[in-house]
């Protein structure tokens, strides 16, 4: 019993260190992502924002607001879950339209959405949470950085129109650049476009991995689909043994990613190419062949036709071969009369 008593005090002896080095249980927590992020001028973005720990309502209230590099100190107030008249006028036309919004995804966080973000839209964000606990208590808001760069990536094929024949290959280059300060990888892929579809030929992703397509997981295990980079925007396309249903338009798409404080990645930019319009012809048949040039005529000419005679027959064929021949056997055929008429 001494034993529980003991314990019992540990505990009341813990939570009261805790309280007075102002950790509480309960109190009111609100996240954000961690920053810096980085995303490209004209791109997307959503940053979320939840609250736990509170009391009151299970419907939380969300205010969104930017402090600009220029005007650290200075709150520019965005747009808000209760109060319709809380964004400032610098952003009023762009809530009006939705290029900015918050969508809830529960009664206690929301995303922000910018669908086209500009560069002054760089600063740091906060995301602020109307008190409904009966007293003060914890943190009300969180933040995080933003950073909108220019977008640098660039991506071109090597050849708008292409025929080939049916079991031939086919190499197609695309040719990918980008400027970015910050640390990138590049994922590379190929499309055809057939029929309706939109079919994945082979993708080298941001691991350098290489991924085909379901129509053509195969090909690639044979050996008839390859990608070889060539310096260090070069990215070379090949398809061996060409089929008809290889045909159709085919482009590049070229995607910049980028880790994230989280270490997840996001798509900084995602840049296609025009479209090589393929021809897939079927193989030329063979050449015919010629009778007057790989045959033996063996027709005879009429003067020396003779059609009633077997060795007649003979000397036709064996006329084209030597013109002796065909003297031997006119006196083979003149000793042969003279035999008859003797005997």
């Amino acid at each position: 019993m001494k034993m529980y008593g003991d314990k019992v005090d540990l505990m009341f002896a813990g939570i009261f260190f805790m309280t007075f080095c102002g950790v509480h249980f309960g109190q009111r927590v609100v996240e954000t992502q961690k920053g810096p992020l980085f995303r490209t001028e004209g791109s997307r973005i959503t940053l979320s924002c939840k609250v736990r720990g509170y009391e009151g309502t299970p419907k939380q209230n969300f205010h969104w607001s930017i402090y600009r590099p220029a005007s650290p100190s200075v709150e520019i107030q965005i747009v808000s879950t209760a109060d319709p008249h809380f964004t400032y006028a610098l952003y009023r036309h762009r809530v009006r339209m939705q290029d900015i919004y918050i969508e809830r995804t529960s009664t206690d966080s929301v995303l922000l959405h910018i669908t086209k973000l500009q560069m002054h839209d760089q600063g740091e964000y906060e995301c602020y949470t109307p008190n409904t606990d009966s007293v003060y208590y914890g943190a009300y808001s969180d933040k995080t950085v933003l950073k909108v760069i220019p977008d640098t990536l660039q991506a071109r094929i090597s050849a708008l129109s292409v025929r080939r024949a049916v079991g031939e290959s086919l190499s197609l280059s695309c040719d990918v650049s980008k400027r970015t300060s910050q640390h990138t990888h590049l994922s590379i892929s190929w499309f055809l476009q057939t029929g309706g579809e939109n079919l994945e030929i082979i993708t080298l992703s941001r691991e350098f991995i290489l991924r085909a397509g379901t129509a053509f997981h195969h090909r690639l295990e044979s050996g008839h689909l390859r990608v070889d980079r060539s310096g260090l925007t070069t990215y070379q396309l090949t398809i061996f043994q060409l089929q008809h249903s290889d045909q159709g338009e085919i482009y590049c798409e070229a995607t910049e990613w980028i880790q994230d404080p989280d270490e997840s990645w996001y798509p900084l930019s995602v840049k296609q190419t025009e479209n090589t319009n393929v021809t897939v012809e079927q193989r030329p048949p063979t050449a015919d062949v010629q009778e007057s040039e790989y045959t033996t005529d063996w027709s005879v000419p009429k003067k020396t036709f003779q059609p009633l005679h077997a060795h007649g027959i003979v000397l036709q064929a064996s006329s084209l071969c030597s013109d002796v021949v065909s003297v031997t056997s006119f006196w083979t055929y003149y000793i042969l009369v003279i035999l008859f008429f003797v005997i």
